[in-house]
Order: structure tokens, then C-alpha cells, then sequence
């Protein structure tokens, strides 16, 4: 069954920006404020003249000039620092429909009053879809070409508030883009939206006070500024959803609700396969663990890990973890067997989707076996016959990984199982069948179609020893015989 493979947008290798990209940054920042504070000048300039059409025609030319300016510094430093974002048009395009859609009605707004735009709302909606530095910096953008339209209408009689607007856009789209976290639920989200419309509120209320030595002059747009910065907080939370479904975007906040006990495919696996539910949750585990090891979405792993066996609750009675003694396998051909348990990774893609699971998350169902044999069934198959068996005919017909997150899905869930099966299980035997696990995984080809590297697998082996004792530790036996009562 082949399935359109569709780039993991969390499993895109990211690399540290080198010095000299900073050097470059700074540079391109330096000439954008430049032509920015020339074009204020001549737009001051032209609006002395006694010429209107002239003035208009001149201030209409130099908006034009600074918004290219802009938009190529921000092209610049996409190429120069997050260029893998030109490799995932969702992201990038994302980011950039909120871009455009905030600084659109910035500029819209800048009519109805000086305090009536939105400051900080690119960052506060970016940051879900994008890195913090990529919030902030469109953030930056937006307040530059907000407050220099706001010049191109009003003049020089709004110069002291055009700072004002700029430097609390600057400030309030910081506190936007760090001084939470990114994985955050939805809830924490709309928290994160007040503080920054508090923030708002405040460094107007301060550098208004502080620039007339007298409240009187905040007192009276108030109402402009309270509105607009609770603005907001209602936008934010509208906007957010709206483009996590138009660019079919998995944010961290979606993750954690998919990984809720009380999601239905969750819910369903808890009740039906509670085994495989057992088994997705030790997964999830080791799976987090790893993607932090090597720089991944842990968010992202955790819930591939939670829904890459939700297949086999077509047939849950006909997997080891869910049986209670009988094993139905033993009263059927291998053959069959063999196609009831590869089953699961195209029955679970499906379910995946019935139930609208974001394609990141559901491709984890397919790949996570790739195409390796089910060796146990084909042994078995050998055994029961004197001709050769088509090794082809008890492989799992999925896609091998095309993202880091499921190669360490992967490794994990043969590491898992076969942690559990051992008998008195140390550290040096655990390594020893990772090392043998991985080579035989790219023996077989299994990491072709990503982007995992050697020293990454070294990193997850290391982690998986290192998370073994954490995990699958023993119970301390006490005189008695009974395992303490707070191990």
C-alpha cells in the first residue's frame, strides 16, 4: 500500500547558526534602520512643502521603498539563518500568512489611532508554528513597518508615539517569545496572551507618563490601548487553531491534547488493548528520552509513541501483550499469521486518519516497522515445510523512516520488547543488543529514507542504557521477602 510521504516538518535537521550569520544579521538590521530613519526625514521633509501631490506622490514612493527594504532583510535572514525553513512550505508559509495578516491590519489600523495596533500579536501567534528567534524577529518587521506607516499618515506630529508603538512592540513581543515555554497547552496559552497584554498596557502607561510627566495623556487612549491589548489574547487564541488547521500544522499544544488519557483513539486502546496501551506508554517513554538525546520534538515523539500500535485494535487478541494464556496463532498458518500482525501498521494509518490524527503523528503507524521480517512466523513457516519460504511474504509492507522520530520509534520499540523479555537484564546485555539491533536495521536498509546519522544512533543507544535503569528497575527485597512500600 503505498502513502503519499510527506516531509516531517519537526524532523527537519536544524544546525546552530555559525558567528558570521549573526555579523550578517546585525548588518542587515543596521541597514534596515537606516533607510528607515532617512525615509522618516524625507517623509518629514516632504510634508513641509507646500506641493500636496508631490508630498503624497514622494511619501507614497518611500512606503513602497522601506516595505521591499524590509521584506528582502527578512528574506535575507531566512537564507542566511533558517533556511531549513525553505525545505517545509507548511512552516514557512505559516509564519509568513501571520506576517502579512498582522501587519496588513497594523497598517489598516494605524488610521483609526496611533494605540489601536496589535504589537505583539505576530509573536504571540508565530511562536506555536515556529522557533522563538523566528517569532521574535517577525515580530521586529511588523512593528517597523507598522510604525513607519503610521509616519506615512500621520507625519511628524506622531514621531514621539511611533517610538513609543516601537519600542513596545520590541519589548512586548520578547516577553511573548521567551519567557514561556514552547510546549504549552492551550491554557497556558491564553495565560501567556494576558501577560503580554498587561506588558503592553504597562510600557505604554510608562513611557506615555514618562515622555509628558503626566498621566492625563494615557488616561485618554486608555481605551484604545486596553482594547487592543486584550485584542490580543482573543486573536491568539482564534488565529492559532485556524492556521494549525489551514496549513496542517502539529503544534506542541495539539500534541499534548492528542496524548490526553481521554482522547478517543487513546481511550479506545485503554479499554480494548489495554496491553498495547501498556506497552505505547513504556514506548513513550524511552521515545522522549531519545528525541531530547539527539535535538528532536519530544512532544512529537511522545505522541507518535502513544498511537504507532493503534492498529491492533482490529485484532487485539492476536498480540502477545493482550493475550490472558491463549494464543490464537497457535491454531492457524504462519502465513496468516504473519498477515494479521503486519496488518496493524496499515490499519492503524487508517484509523489514524478516520480520527483526523495529524499525518506527522500517523505516519508513525507505517514506519515504525518499516520493512523488516516478522523472523518468529517465518521460522515457523520454515519449519513446517521442506521447500524454501519467500522471506518477501512475511515482511511488514510499510514504509521504512523518512524522519528521525520514527527511526527512534524503531529502535525503541524493539529495545522495549526485548527488555522486558529478558531474563535478569543488566546494562552490558542491554547494550550489546542495541549494537546488534542497529546494525542489523542498517543492514536491512531501514534508515535510507532519513536523515539519522551514526553518531545519532550511538546517542540513542547510549540513552536507551541510560534511561534502562530508570525504567525497568527491580524491586529491593527486604527480610520478608515483600518489596518496600515506596520503591
Amino acid at each position: 500500500m503505498e502513502q503519499t510521504k510527506k516531509p516531517n516538518i519537526h524532523s527537519v535537521e536544524t544546525t546552530k547558526a555559525p558567528l558570521s550569520a549573526y555579523f550578517w544579521l546585525a548588518g542587515i538590521f543596521a541597514i534596515v534602520f537606516a533607510v528607515i530613519y532617512i525615509a522618516i526625514i524625507l517623509r518629514v521633509h516632504f510634508l513641509d512643502t507646500n506641493d500636496a501631490v508631490i508630498s503624497e506622490t514622494a511619501a507614497n514612493s518611500l512606503f513602497a521603498l522601506v516595505l521591499i527594504v524590509m521584506l528582502s532583510a527578512l528574506y535575507t535572514y531566512t537564507v542566511i539563518s533558517r533556511k531549513e525553513l525553505l525545505l517545509s512550505l507548511r512552516e514557512a508559509g505559516a509564519i509568513m500568512t501571520v506576517f502579512a495578516l498582522v501587519t496588513t491590519a497594523n497598517v489598516l489600523l494605524a488610521h483609526l489611532s496611533p494605540f489601536s495596533m496589535f504589537v505583539a500579536l505576530t509573536s504571540l501567534i508565530a511562536l506555536p508554528f515556529s522557533k522563538k528567534r523566528d517569532a521574535f524577529i517577525l515580530n521586529v518587521f511588523t512593528c517597523l513597518i507598522s510604525s513607519f506607516s503610521l509616519i506615512n499618515i500621520a507625519g511628524a506630529t506622531h514621531l514621539p508615539i511611533v517610538i513609543f508603538t516601537s519600542i513596545t512592540g520590541l519589548l512586548s513581543g520578547a516577553v511573548a517569545a521567551y519567557i514561556f515555554p514552547n510546549g504549552m497547552t492551550r491554557i497556558a496559552s491564553i495565560f501567556r496572551s494576558l501577560t503580554t497584554a498587561i506588558c503592553v498596557i504597562g510600557m505604554y502607561a510608562v513611557l506615555i507618563c514618562a515622555y509628558s510627566l503626566d498621566a492625563q495623556p494615557f488616561v485618554d487612549n486608555i481605551i484604545y490601548i486596553g482594547a487592543f491589548a486584550v485584542g490580543h489574547v482573543l486573536l491568539a487564541s482564534i488565529i492559532v487553531p485556524i492556521i494549525e488547521v489551514v496549513f496542517n500544522i502539529t503544534t506542541d499544544s495539539r500534541l499534548i491534547e492528542l496524548t490526553n488519557h481521554k482522547a478517543p483513539l487513546i481511550h479506545r486502546l485503554i479499554t480494548e488493548a489495554p496491553g498495547t496501551f501498556n506497552h505505547s506508554l513504556s514506548l513513550a517513554n524511552f521515545a522522549e528520552i531519545c528525541a531530547n538525546a539527539i535535538g528532536e520534538d519530544p512532544y512529537l515523539a511522545r505522541a507518535c509513541a502513544y498511537y504507532h500500535d493503534v492498529g491492533k485494535l482490529n485484532n487485539a487478541s492476536y498480540f502477545t501483550e493482550n493475550q490472558a494464556g491463549y494464543n490464537p496463532h497457535d491454531d492457524i498458518l504462519p502465513e496468516v499469521s504473519a498477515e494479521i500482525i503486519r496488518q496493524h501498521t496499515t490499519d492503524g494509518y487508517e484509523l489514524c486518519k478516520k480520527y483526523h490524527i495529524p499525518e506527522e503523528v500517523a505516519r508513525a503507524t507505517i514506519e515504525h516497522h518499516g520493512t523488516l521480517p516478522i523472523t518468529y512466523f517465518y521460522n515457523k513457516a520454515q519449519k513446517l515445510t521442506d521447500s524454501d519460504v519467500d522471506m518477501n511474504e512475511y515482511r511488514y509492507h510499510g514504509d521504512t523512516p523518512t524522519g528521525k522520530i520514527t527511526a527512534i520509534l524503531m529502535i525503541c520499540d524493539a529495545a522495549e520488547a526485548a527488555i522486558r523479555a529478558m531474563d535478569n537484564p543488566d546494562g552490558e546485555r542491554v547494550d550489546k543488543f542495541l549494537r546488534k539491533m542497529i546494525d542489523e536495521r542498517l543492514r536491512l536498509g531501514q534508515f535510507d529514507n532519513c536523515s539519522i546519522t551514526m553518531r545519532d544512533l550511538n546517542t540513542l543507544r547510549e540513552a536507551i542504557v541510560g534511561a534502562y535503569g530508570g525504567l525497568f528497575h527491580k524491586r529491593i527485597k527486604y527480610n520478608n521477602g515483600r518489596g518496600g512500600d515506596n520503591d
